[in-house]
């Protein structure tokens, strides 16, 4: 049993690797775009579950039988399955899931609208000065207007609007 255990961790993990080869000019062909997306069936068909089922199924099965006691062969053989089986379905089921969302970190105007800002240069209607905002994790000075008079160094703003480059801020 200790051959099939070592062979299934290094055949799981060797597709692992090929999987964080995600350039395209690995051995996957590519990545795993779609993998798993038809349905429950489509679960045994999945690279990912393969791929972490194996590596699973391997890792777990050399522990036990290196770490329980010697007439324990079924029992490791039983519990080797059932984490490799389960850390497949939980590693597609969560590839799946992260292939959903969409990670978008790119900061339109309309984002920075409703915003509260802190004057960092005065501003007037008449002369730009800076504010410093936080939109999606992210610290952005930009050029401000004001709308309400002149605004010093430290006042809360909040952003009104947003042409180009300029916002046009109020006190908060």
């Amino acid at each position: 049993m200790i051959w099939t255990y070592s062979f299934c961790l290094v055949a799981g993990a060797v597709l692992i690797a090929f999987s964080l080869d995600n350039d395209g000019n690995g051995l996957d062909g590519g990545g795993f775009d779609g993998d798993g997306s038809g349905g429950n069936l489509s679960l045994l068909f999945s690279t990912p579950f393969w791929s972490f089922g194996l590596c699973g199924f391997g890792l777990c099965g050399l522990l036990m039988l290196l770490l329980s006691p010697k007439d324990s062969g079924f029992l490791s053989l039983f519990v080797a399955c059932a984490m490799g089986l389960g850390m497949g379905w939980a590693a597609s089921h969560v590839l799946r899931l992260m292939s959903r969302r969409e990670a978008d970190t790119l900061i339109r105007n309309d984002d920075l609208i409703g915003q509260q800002a802190l004057v960092t240069l005065p501003i007037t209607q008449a002369e730009r000065g800076f504010v410093e905002l936080r939109v999606r994790g992210s610290l952005i000075r930009r050029p401000a207007l004001s709308n309400a008079g002149r605004l010093e160094e430290g006042t809360a703003v909040v952003v009104l609007a947003s042409d180009e480059y300029t916002l046009r801020v109020d006190r908060l």
